[in-house]
Parts: structure tokens; sequence; C-alpha cells
């Protein structure tokens, strides 16, 4: 099978590869190669990107041999997939013109050609077949946002003034086969049950690819150098191509510093893109591009870096209590800190444009609250980020576990918290002033925050925490065209070289919710058809692409039922009322706590329910993973 391998077969000592051949591309091979494996197909990279390769290949020639090198040990395997948010998206067949126009403003100023505009749309809205065939046959379905079987109309367009914004589409996310429920890192999950299926595709954990071998006059690849585990250097070759499917330079800080101007960030993904493609892909002659953009693509949130883990925890995307600021490096508030800025990747307008938000030019910044908003919720995002979603750490939803550790500073007055985190007193408390004075005269005269999104700083003790940038992916990469394969400065495809996913993305300016597992998914399988001159014919036992009415819920008994919702922190009981065979109330009774929506988001998703009297509503935006469990919940309790 294909974990946890021994790769075998050295056949040359260390000393004579170091010195025959070294780690440069630009050595003379030998007349006659030498090799200690040899495959068919090599991946380097085991996020989406390279399951979706080893899968699609595996379809087309399922006797051929497929190798995935993983930098990663198997524990922290999943690359920037694992740790996402989980949507992909599908444009209908009828909403892919207007999905490209949508696109293609996207990325201005930095346009990309035509055809891969083309490309993009058609896989995405083709490739749905596949994913539902691909995961059904591993005990994972296919989920929709709002719940229920595939129907148009259910996503978030994040940008919804641009042309071609209303195109027909949704998003998806994998799960297990009859959840329900939304799952943290079901995508890459789904895809990787699928690979552990396959008797041809071995993947080989904590072994990354050093370098990529070239012929000097052909500039075809003809394999990799890679390290196994035990520190071994070993040459493998690739008879059909390699493909580089291992992300970009997130965790690379002298790589931000030069090809993005950004003194201080860090991701909130995984650790193990340090921007190792992008190094190789240089030395073989690649033509690079969407390395600076105009903006991150991803954008860069808001994190909360601490020493005990090298990625970051993100910052809370919105919170119930209204008693907190940020503060610049001048200890004054510099932005309306309250939007939800997530809903556009962080980007805010700036001279009519979307740029990133103002953090990275405003370092050192600092999270200002007050023992209300303390006691009551977590500061950090409880379900999104590496050091959660991957390394399995639960942040206290009253935050007193991180408190204890010292990664929130505490004091019991506005000046001793000042002194702790290396600011002027007089200056904090005078930032804080103004704010509450603003609060009480009901109105943000200096960036017209939302009042209702306001409440006085004023509840001791006080806390402090220290917020930086922090990517979940670059885009920059090797330019590819719709094959993923890797061009050269004279826009010359390198023979036998592919790249895939958010290496080279196709993305070149803002970014879509879904985008990149939707091009993760497409790019993979492309370099797979390319190389092995097919593609899969693997479609779903579910047809998907019809647009299918939701069905509506069963004639129902009168009564009152009740299901429970498995929260990330503890049980909600959802108890739902049946009267004249209609849902007529749907209440939390029990473990009301446990949700991460307020009051309103709960009570307008109720709502919702009774209004159509079914479970197959859409979710209210912000709430979706309490929307999609208490979803789950109301048809659970109606079966009964």
């Amino acid at each position: 099978m294909n974990i946890g391998r021994r790769l075998t077969g050295l056949v040359v000592s260390m000393f004579m590869l170091l010195t025959a051949f070294g780690c440069s591309t630009a050595t003379e091979p030998k007349t006659e190669e030498k090799w200690d494996r040899e495959v068919d197909f090599l991946i380097v990279g085991y996020g989406l990107a390279g399951e979706a390769a080893a899968l699609e290949a595996s379809d087309i020639a399922p006797d051929a041999s497929i190798l995935v090198l993983e930098k990663m040990p198997e524990t922290l395997a999943g690359g920037n997939s694992i740790a996402s948010g989980q949507t992909f998206i599908v444009p209908s067949e009828s909403g892919v013109e207007g999905f490209k126009e949508y696109i293609r403003n996207c990325n201005e100023p930095n346009p990309i050609p035509e055809e891969y505009l083309d490309f993009l749309a058609t896989e995405f809205a083709d490739q749905i077949k596949w994913v539902q065939g691909t995961v059904n046959a591993a005990g994972y379905e296919v989920g929709y946002v709002g719940g229920g079987p595939l129907r148009w109309g259910s996503l978030v367009v994040e940008f919804a003034e641009f042309p071609g914004a209303g195109f027909e589409g949704t998003s998806a996310h994998i799960r297990k086969e009859g959840s329900g429920a939304f799952e943290n890192g079901g995508v890459w999950k789904g895809f990787n049950a699928a690979v552990e299926m396959r008797d041809n595709i071995e993947v080989a954990y904590s072994t990354p690819a050093i370098d990529l071998i070239q012929d000097p006059q052909t500039k075809a690849i003809l394999g990799v150098i890679a390290q196994d585990p035990e520190g071994n250097l070993i040459r493998i070759k690739a008879n059909k191509g390699v493909l580089l499917a291992c992300g970009g330079f997130e965790n690379n800080l002298e790589m931000q510093r030069n090809y993005h101007g950004m003194d201080t960030v860090y991701t909130a993904g995984t650790p193990g893109n340090t921007g190792d493609g992008i190094r190789m892909l240089m030395k073989v002659g690649a033509k690079m591009w969407h390395m600076n953009n105009q903006t991150q693509s991803g954008g860069f949130w808001l994190g909360i870096k601490v020493p005990e883990y090298e990625s970051t925890f993100m910052r809370n995307m919105t919170f119930k209590s209204g008693a907190w600021i940020e503060i610049d490096s001048d200890t004054q508030r510099f932005y309306n800190e309250s939007k939800d800025y997530h809903r556009q990747h962080m980007k805010y307008v700036e001279y009519g444009r979307y740029v990133d938000l103002p953090h990275e030019r405003a370092l050192p910044v600092h999270l200002i609250f007050d023992d209300k908003l303390a006691s009551s919720e977590s500061v950090a995002s409880q379900w999104l980020s590496w050091p959660i979603t991957t390394e399995g750490y639960v942040w206290s939803k009253n935050n007193e576990d991180e408190i204890a550790k010292g990664w929130i500073i505490k004091a019991d007055t506005i000046e001793e918290l000042a002194e702790k985190i290396g600011r002027d007193p007089v200056e904090l408390k005078a930032a804080i002033d103004r704010y509450n004075a603003m609060v009480d005269a009901g109105a943000d005269s200096d960036f017209n925050r939302d009042p209702a999104t306001m409440e006085k700083i004023d509840q001791a003790p006080y806390y402090a925490v220290e917020l930086t940038p922090t990517l979940v992916a670059t885009t920059g990469g090797a330019q590819r065209n719709t094959h993923s394969q890797v061009l050269d400065w004279d826009g010359n495809p390198i023979p036998n070289l592919y790249e895939a996913g958010e290496l080279g993305s196709y993305v070149s300016n803002l970014y879509q919710n879904g985008v990149f597992l939707s091009e993760a998914i497409a790019s993979g399988r492309a370099a797979a058809q390319h190389a092995f001159d097919g593609k899969s014919t693997v479609t779903s036992v579910v047809e998907a692409g019809s647009n299918e009415e939701k069905p509506a819920d069963p004639k129902l008994e009168d009564g009152k039922y009740d299901a429970i919702y498995k929260g990330q922190h503890g049980d909600i009981k959802i108890e739902v009322t049946i009267s004249d065979g209609k849902i007529t109330n749907v209440e939390a009774v029990e473990g009301k706590e446990f949700l991460f929506m307020d009051d309103t988001q709960l009570s307008d998703y109720i709502q919702a329910i009774i209004d159509a009297d079914s479970s197959e509503v859409d979710t209210i935006s912000g709430a979706t993973l309490d929307c999609q469990g208490i979803s789950a919940a109301v048809k659970e309790a109606v079966k009964k």
C-alpha cells in the first residue's frame, strides 16, 4: 500500500552522488544515468492537488506506478487544503460564462489568458461528477452549503458588485457519508481515503524533494533528488513526468520580504510551505508569475503567533461582545475593526479598489479587550488554522487556558496592561477613553464603526494579545498552461514538468472563496491527463449538474422531537416542534452556550427553517458550521 514504505535500492554511495551530481540541475549528467528508484509518475506534495493528480493517474492507468513525496510526517500531512475552510466552488453549466466574467474582474489588473479562464470555468462545472464518484467509493460524500442535494444558488459571492457575480453556482464540501455535518479537513480526508484504496499509489512521508534532475540539452525533467526519512539522498526517475504540488512560500519570511515586501508575516496553514517548489522551478528556467500581485490573493488574516506552534491561530472573525479595539504602532485605532472583512478574504476598499488590510504597515498591533469579552467567548477561531485543524489544539472558550499560558496578557488596570505590552500608559488610556466616549455618544467619529458593535471597555481585568498578518496561501510560482505544464521564459513547456494547486495558481489578484480547492483538483487532474494521455471516465453514482429541486420533508406527526448536534466544545440539544404537520418551532434547549453563532443569527436561521418548513435552507453567513449542525439535527429529529 502507500503509507510508510521505505525508499530502497540505493546503488551509489552518497560521496559519489554528491561529488558527481551535487544538488544542482546545472551539473552535466553522466552518459549513463544511475537511479535509486524508478516510477511512472512522481508527485511532490500531498495536499489536495497531489491527491487529485494521483487518483486521476490511477484511474487512467491502474497498473502505473505512482509515487507521492510528502515533506511532512504523516500526522502533519494535508498541506493548506486540510487547514482551509473546505469549500470548493461549482458553477452550473449555464453559469459558466457568468463565472468567467466574474473571475476576469477579480483578476484585474493582472489578467490571465482567456483560454485559462475557459479551462477553469468548464472544469469547475464538470469535475463535480468525478469528485462525487471518487469520494463515494471511499465512504465519503459531497455536501452542499445549505444542506441537501445539489441545487444552485447556495454560495457566497465575495465581490457582489462585479459584473458576472450573479452566476449560477453552488459551494460544496466533503464529509463522511451519512454524517450530514461539516467536517474539518473533510476534502483532504475524503480524497486521502480514496488514495488509500489504490494499490498503485504510494505516499512517502517525511521525504522532501530537494532538486529536480534536468537534461542539460533537452531541458526535460528526468526525475527528482529526494531525502528519505534517514537523511539519505536518493535519485528517483519519473518516466512520464514530475508534478510539483508542494504549495507556496507562506512560511518563508525571506521570500515574503523579497517578493512581497512584508516585514513580518506567518502562516495559518502548513508550516511545510517554505517555497521549495519555487526554488526548484527557478533553477530549471521556469517563467515565474504572481509572486507579487496587487494583493495577497488569499488575503493576510489576523493571526495570533505563540512560541509553541510554528503556524498561527486566527483571530476570531466576529465577536458577540463589542468591548474591544485594535491599536497600531502609535497606540491608536487605525481602521474600522469590526467589519466582516473575512467575507472578502480580508480586503477593504481604498481609493476605489480592494486592497489588503493595513496591519502589515501598522505593526505592532494589539487587540485590547476587557473581561466582558474574555470571560464569554474565544478570541481565536475555534475551527480554522493549522494548530486546530491538524495539530488538534482546542482554544478554551473563555480564554482561561491561554491566559494561564501567557499567550494573552492580563492586567488589573489599563496602565498596567500598557506597561506589560510595551506601550505608553498615557497613550493607551487616552485611546480607550476616546473610544469609550464615542460609545457613549453613539457614533464612531473616527472610522464609522457600527455602534451596534461597540461596547465600553470598562470591566477589569483588561487583556491584550498581539496580532500579526497571517497567510492562508500564496499564488506565486511558474506560469503553467491548461495541461498544467510548466512554461519557460519563451512560453514553451519544460518537458515532463507539471505544476498544480496554489504553486503558480491562476489566481492573480482577488480571491473568490472556493476557487483554490477547485483549482487544486482541476490542475492536478490536468497534469495526470497530459502525462498519461487520457482522461478518467469515473462519474458519480448520483448525477451532478442537474438543477434538482430540494425535496420537501415528509408529512410529520404533531409533537416535540429532539436530536443532538455535536459542537466542537459540547453537545447542543435541538428540539423541533411539529404542529398541524409543519415545523413551527426549533429551539436549542441544552448546550446553547456551545454555539458560536449569536442570538440574532440563531433566530434568523430558525425562522428560515420555519418559513420553509424544511431543514434544507441556506446557511447564515459567518455561522456556517452551526447552521449545518442545526440543519442536520432538525433533519434527524423529524425522522423520529
